[in-house]
């Protein structure tokens, strides 16, 4: 979804009336998680977009669960790298006996 559909949905402004696009502005207020609004810069009236919050709520998630695979997969691939350079050859050979 791109910015300007989103502004979209609340054109013209209900208060002043404003129909300009490019007087509206989208912002996302980090505090209070991620929550998504346009603003009317000609009253300053502010619009908060559900539909723009469940697509950053779905990034979010993706996000973490991309993070997580990768942290799981570094893990195991460092666990296994060292079981095998830590052993020396001689080592593996006494343990066999």
């Amino acid at each position: 979804m791109k910015i300007r559909e989103v502004i979209s949905e609340f054109v013209p402004c209900e208060i002043c009336g404003n129909n300009d696009i490019k007087n509206f502005y989208f912002h996302v207020l980090v505090d209070k998680g991620s929550q998504p609004y346009v603003k009317c810069c000609e009253c300053e009236k502010e619009y908060y977009s559900a539909s723009a919050k469940s697509i950053l709520e779905r990034v979010d998630e993706l996000r973490k669960v991309r993070n997580e695979s990768r942290t799981t997969l570094e893990k195991t691939s460092k666990v296994d790298l060292r079981d095998q350079e830590s052993l020396h050859p001689l080592v593996k050979i006494l343990a066999q006996m």
